[in-house]
């Protein structure tokens, strides 16, 4: 089956009314949580968050999507839909606007594309419900190990040794995983203690994914030992 990436730079990105947004930098919003959901957006470069921000100014960062993925899904829903989060722009970011009515059209006509496009909702579905596992069943530790190693995927490794370079504050890490700026921050200082991370202003480094999912992994070790036993 042909990638939704594949499809959307066929069926989409070529169309007159699509446009292709350069230029992008931190903390650029690309829409705002409750404005009017007119389009769909495809990364081409750069890591974009999606931040949502509750009645009593409480903040979550759902999740971080890189290149060739699509964000904006809200644009898909019948009536007059609005959008649920904030994204905004991590690193310097290249994104293609697909309008929504050309969107609907395009997926009118072109099956393949709807099915791909479906399967993808369903994997983020899936994320979320994840998400949701990790901040109920799992501690801070693991959560961290989790997200950076996830979030390392979605880079490339830097130069030499430099490891992979993550541009995300650990206020932002906070807001990731679902804890206090003060619970993440003495437990990075663990981590990187360890080796397993390095900290600067505004940047997270992983010398090593694989080390950091070995460390998630040991950590998971006797909760399912215990659970075979029992």
């Amino acid at each position: 089956m042909t990638s939704l990436t594949s499809l959307v730079r066929s069926t989409l990105l070529s169309k007159p009314d699509v446009s292709r947004v350069n230029g992008l930098r931190r903390s650029a919003s690309l829409y705002s949580q409750g404005q009017p959901a007119d389009s769909l957006y495809f990364i081409e470069e750069g890591l974009i968050k999606l931040t949502r921000t509750s009645a009593s100014q409480g903040r979550i960062i759902l999740s971080v999507c890189g290149p060739n993925h699509v964000i904006g899904e809200e644009a898909l829903a019948a009536g007059s839909p609005i959008y649920y989060t904030e994204a905004e722009v991590l690193t310097d970011a290249i994104i293609y606007r697909i309008p929504r009515e050309s969107l609907l059209q395009s997926l009118a006509a072109h099956s393949e594309l709807a099915t791909a496009l479906i399967e993808e909702l369903q994997e983020r579905k899936l994320g979320l419900a994840q998400k949701v596992e990790l901040l109920c069943l799992h501690d801070v530790e693991y959560r961290i190990l989790h997200y950076l190693a996830e979030l390392s995927k979605l880079v490339k490794p830097s130069d030499g040794d430099g490891g992979y370079q993550l541009p995300i504050t650990q206020l932002e890490l906070a807001d990731l995983i679902g804890a206090t700026r003060e619970t993440t921050s003495t437990t990075l200082n663990q981590l990187e203690r360890r080796g397993l991370v390095k900290l600067s202003r505004r940047l997270l480094t992983i010398p090593s994914p694989v080390t950091l999912r070995s460390a998630a992994n040991e950590k998971m070790a006797p909760a399912s030992a215990v659970s075979q036993a029992q």
